[in-house]
């Protein structure tokens, strides 16, 4: 997988298209500007243009019920942390929508990626590229901000990335990671002063 790299707007973004379960798994968050739960899914399985925006290109086909996108994307959340795996929630998923090796061409060599059995649906293409990306190893990159939840691709060489942002990322924006940070600094300032 190649790096995509970082959008001003979006931030990390993830390699390929392990970048369509970033997106899909970042349709529920907590924004900042309210700090409620946020949860787009719903909207977005009933509006077509809303769908379109947020996956472009990415057909969303009748077999994909919102209810199973919903617990979908809340077995991959629930696998970000690696304390809180959710392994055998992801298995009965492929044991649902079983995927398979298939041989395909990377830059003049032949490969082996893992696609799905139900190949026309969105579920089946979301269950194959997060199989394949824990197969590849790159599922470990894909973090949770523990402040607002937005998920994120973390580029470092030791995963070491915690944080969705440590700078503004524009008008009203936060960075979690310096309010964590100065959190941390006044809270051992009231210590030393006391």
């Amino acid at each position: 997988m190649v790096y995509a790299g970082y959008s001003p707007l979006d931030g990390y973004l993830a390699p390929g298209e392990l970048e369509v379960v970033r997106r899909l798994l970042n349709t529920w968050s907590i924004p900042h500007d309210t700090r409620r739960p946020r949860d787009d899914l719903p909207d977005m399985v009933r509006d077509s243009r809303l769908w379109g925006r947020a996956f472009p290109g990415q057909p969303k086909v009748p077999p994909d019920s919102a209810a199973q996108l919903l617990q979908l994307r809340s077995c991959l959340r629930a696998m970000l942390d690696p304390a809180e795996g959710e392994r055998a929630g992801f298995e009965r998923w492929l044991k649902a929508i079983p995927v398979h090796l298939q041989g395909a061409p990377e830059g003049g060599k032949l490969g082996i990626r893992i696609v799905s059995s139900a190949d026309r649906s969105f579920i089946g293409r979301i269950v194959a590229i997060a199989a394949e990306a824990m197969l590849q190893g790159y599922w470990l990159r894909l973090k949770a901000c523990p402040d607002c939840q937005w998920v994120f691709y973390d580029p470092t060489r030791n995963l070491s990335k915690r944080w969705c942002g440590m700078t503004k990322g524009g008008p009203g924006g936060r960075a979690c990671g310096t309010i964590a940070k100065v959190s941390r600094f006044r809270a051992r300032q009231r210590q030393l002063t006391r």
